[in-house]
């Protein structure tokens, strides 16, 4: 009796952590949606910058260190790109564990795919009404792709963790 309650207190746990996660997680994802297009550009060029002077240590002569003028553009619009897909990949993860912390039914899986559909098409709308900015197909595609990626791998793990677990317990069987 005592192994269950303790097994389902860490169960309940793991249920909390990852609400409140998926909770940060749109949190984020519609706190950046609200910044006006000034705010947003400023924050996109200080990440190529730092991706830039990264790249200056690492790779003085690459590509991604000596870009300007459009090869810049190139590489600013390319790290908004990763940065709008790897959000939503997260989003997908944590929705897809926090989904499984619940329950294995299936059938209910259409409940995280569908707030990873949702989601972009939420954000970009939010973007309408934020000063500078406008919503993009191309992001509601791209968003999508990462939050279904991310909820993909996140299951994959989650059955490859299982299959480890069930290996293992069948060892220790055999050496009884």
């Amino acid at each position: 009796m005592e192994k269950t309650t303790k097994k389902n207190g860490k169960i309940w746990v793991l249920r909390i952590v990852l609400t409140i996660a998926c909770i940060f997680a749109f949190a984020w994802i519609f706190s950046n949606s609200l910044k006006t297009g000034e705010q947003s550009s400023a924050q996109s060029h200080a990440v190529t910058k730092a991706v830039q002077d990264t790249a200056k240590v690492v790779a003085p002569s690459s590509k991604v260190a000596t870009a300007t003028g459009e090869d810049y553009d190139i590489l600013h619009s390319l790290i908004r790109s990763i940065a709008h897909f790897s959000e939503f990949a997260v989003l997908g993860a944590l929705l897809a564990w926090c989904y499984l912390s619940y329950t294995r039914q299936k059938a209910f899986f259409v409940l995280p795919i569908g707030l990873i559909v949702l989601t972009p098409i939420v954000d970009e709308t939010l973007q309408i009404s934020t000063g500078g900015r406008g919503a993009e197909m191309k992001d509601i595609l791209l968003d999508t792709a990462g939050g279904l990626l991310g909820a993909l791998c996140a299951v994959v793990l989650v059955w490859l963790v299982f299959a480890l677990c069930q290996r293992r317990r069948r060892k220790r069987g055999n050496r009884v």
